[in-house]
């Protein structure tokens, strides 16, 4: 006796509700130290169908930001093709503690932001060991001194050429004052590749969004703002219709760096 087992596949198609495109703001404000910083981008994009491929970017916005003394600095949109959906400003004054307050005038609305510029300790060593999970493993730990007598707010970015960057957020709270390290493991690295790894100091609340929005994101995605999972809000309110709110975050960052060798 023979037994013949057959097996049906049917494709289903589902039917996603489309809902109206939200404004998307790439707005990271990040002075690195030794550059001036007056060199930024704002990024605008909107929201997409699920099975759109093509993020659509934003034109024809008014972007600009003001600080604490009223003083305005414009973002210009970039007649580059290559940059479509950018505005840029060239003349940027970037200061620690200073309080910015992003504006946005699109279609008849006006969005705002407001967020202070926080500082970061110095990078100043890389230490590489083969602890790990599994063999052929490699731990990378960059060095920095803690701040003592505050909380502290960090975001590491650790940069492989052509791989992309791998992000990550912490605090200070079991090692404040200490000198101290942010951490990655990896199990591909490969002696002489060159790495930069980035520290940036961030405010508690910018520091409480990316933790719901590295929750949602697949691993090692290289913008967590380039296609937003899910709703999460930030810090960027539609002042004229709040229910029509952005996704995105306006955050006001310090950065140090240190360049690294694989041995």
């Amino acid at each position: 006796m023979s037994l013949f087992l057959t097996a049906c596949e049917d494709v289903v198609d589902l039917d996603i509700p489309n809902s109206p495109p939200r404004l998307v703001v790439d707005a990271s404000i990040v002075w690195i130290k030794g550059y001036t910083g007056q060199h930024q981008t704002i990024r605008l994009t909107t929201t997409t169908g699920f099975y759109d491929t093509i993020i659509p970017t934003v034109k024809g916005a008014k972007v600009y930001v003001k600080n604490s003394n009223n003083d305005v600095y414009n973002f210009t949109e970039s007649d580059n093709i290559q940059r479509t959906g950018q505005y840029v400003c060239d003349n940027f004054q970037p200061a620690i503690n200073e309080t910015y307050t992003l504006y946005i005038e699109l279609n008849g609305e006006t969005y705002t932001a407001t967020e202070t510029l926080i500082s970061v300790p110095q990078l100043e060593e890389v230490i590489q060991s083969d602890e790990g999970f599994n063999e052929g493993d490699t731990t990378l730990r960059a060095y920095f001194q803690d701040p003592p007598d505050e909380e502290n707010y960090y975001l590491h970015s650790f940069i492989r050429a052509n791989k992309g960057s791998n992000d990550a957020i912490f605090d200070d709270e079991f090692v404040n004052g200490n000198y101290t390290y942010t951490i990655r493991l990896y199990d591909d690295l490969q002696p002489n590749e060159e790495m930069i790894i980035y520290l940036y100091g961030i405010s508690p609340r910018y520091y409480n969004y990316m933790s719901k929005l590295l929750s949602l994101i697949p691993p090692d995605t290289p913008n967590p703002f380039q296609t937003p999972p899910i709703s999460v809000r930030g810090n960027i309110v539609n002042q004229t219709n709040p229910d029509n709110y952005p996704l995105g975050y306006f955050r006001l960052s310090e950065a140090s760096f240190i360049e690294y060798t694989v041995q």
